[in-house]
């Protein structure tokens, strides 16, 4: 009922902007009650600062106080738990440190909050007058709970005047529903599989059930995330916004570097702007060029969650971009294309193990079998599979190369669809087929895991 509702409201009625805060904080209340008060203190901080460079100019000391504000909360909700009990190692059977409610998408607010107050802090855009069109830019439902990462910069002249045109309204439809097809259609198929397969103890895992547990995540993660990115990115050209790509086929690169630049770009823009580039970037000689790497991805793999499986991811992409940095990335552009790409997705794969495994342990245990063969009963992939993991299965290796894009192109070029009506009329069927499809499935089951709840 939310979205129909929103957009005759939108559509209908003027001030726009107050319509999609009003919406966009019942969204988030509806979801995570009082915590909105949190998401609206992080709004009032980024829109005091802009009020103060506004008045009195650029400040250190202001935008370091606002930066504390901010960090201070996101390390509060999100990683005092894990600072006291796994870093301290505070808490015993008499003791223990009382559990911290995380709420969703925490991480996505308070970036976008940070972003906004360096940004006018360097003078690369001006800050905004009005707690609305802040408050709307940080709380935008499409994008608040698992993003994409998106710039003040980006949406500012848009949140002062944008038009509604058909033209945009079909793209967003199409986009949107493309997404929601990889999330119910391809994601959720393979959660079953990885779920239930990294359920069980690892002791009971053979080779060949180690990697279908690792390779239904890595289709998982994938089109649960691009999935969202793309229903995002639709809704905003549905009420006038451009959002950027977050997604660009990152299984098809042959590189860590190159899949890095693939892969949730906003989030990788986000740190090499406000991490890597403050840390000295690649301007103060070879060794510090590699530590600031490895530091941005150790940060990273914080960012995506307290606990030292993501630290241990982010180490380990880190490590591998050093190592390509040192010249393997050389080599592999001199590299036989399928190699090339063999060694990149097999890098990915492993790091996914470490980002799904609840424990250290348990990565290692998985990562083994996958790696040592290993014999047994492989009855417990059957109990968790069936003809629909094989379909979501091959369709995840279609749509995640980038042939879809291109036959399609051809094919609309040899059928002549290459007029703005025929084509709009094709797309709009299948966003259609796709809708109804998802449709069903969403009456017809009621799993629905959210990846990101821990973000």
């Amino acid at each position: 009922m939310f979205l129909p509702c929103f957009l005759l409201c939108y559509f209908l009625f003027g001030r726009r902007n107050i319509i999609i805060l009003a919406f966009s904080l019942f969204f988030y209340f509806f979801g995570e009650g009082w915590i909105v008060t949190l998401l609206l203190g992080s709004v009032l901080v980024a829109w005091l600062h802009g009020i103060w460079v506004i008045k009195n100019g650029p400040s250190l000391k202001i935008m370091w106080v606002a930066t504390a504000l901010q960090l201070g909360t996101l390390f509060y909700f999100k990683y005092s738990d894990f600072f006291i009990r796994d870093v301290l190692m505070i808490g015993d059977v008499n003791w223990t440190w009382p559990e911290t409610l995380l709420p969703i998408g925490i991480s996505f607010f308070i970036f976008q909050g940070l972003s906004y107050s360096f940004d006018i802090h360097r003078g690369k855009h001006k800050p905004a007058k009005s707690f609305v069109d802040v408050a709307t830019y940080v709380s935008m439902f499409p994008q608040l709970i698992a993003g994409p990462i998106v710039r003040y910069g980006t949406v500012a002249k848009q949140l002062q005047s944008r038009t509604i045109r058909t033209g945009n309204l079909n793209i967003g439809i199409y986009i949107f529903c493309i997404g929601l097809a990889q999330k119910m259609l391809i994601a959720n198929k393979l959660a079953v599989t990885a779920d239930g397969l990294f359920g069980i103890d690892p002791a009971l895992l053979t080779t060949a059930t180690a990697w279908a547990a690792a390779l239904c995540y890595t289709g998982q993660i994938y089109f649960d995330f691009a999935g969202y990115s793309n229903m995002a990115i639709g809704l905003g050209f549905m009420m006038g916004f451009r959002f950027p790509k977050n997604f660009n086929h990152p299984y098809v690169a042959k590189s860590i570097t190159d899949f890095w630049r693939r892969w949730h770009i906003s989030m990788t823009s986000w740190f090499r702007d406000y991490v890597y580039f403050p840390l000295g970037g690649n301007r103060k000689g070879n060794f510090m060029t590699y530590r600031n790497l490895f530091l941005v991805f150790l940060v990273s793999g914080l960012w995506h969650g307290a606990a030292w499986t993501f630290v241990a991811w982010g180490m380990y992409h880190g490590a591998f971009l050093v190592i390509e940095r040192l010249g393997l990335k050389n080599l592999l552009a001199k590299t036989w294309g399928p190699i090339a790409w063999c060694y990149t997705f097999a890098i990915a794969v492993f790091g996914w193990v470490l980002f799904r495994a609840e424990s250290l342990p348990q990565a290692l245990d998985v990562a083994k079998k996958m790696i040592i063969p290993t014999g047994g009963d492989n009855s417990y992939f059957f109990l968790y599979s069936g003809m629909e993991i094989w379909i979501a299965m091959a369709l995840a290796i279609i749509f995640a190369s980038n042939i879809v894009e291109r036959q399609s192109l051809k094919a609309m070029s040899a059928l002549g669809l290459r007029t703005k009506r025929k084509a709009t009329t094709v797309k709009m069927v299948i966003a259609l087929g796709l809708f109804l499809l998802c449709l069903v499935e969403v009456m017809s089951s009621t799993y629905n895991p959210f990846i990101y709840f821990r973000f």
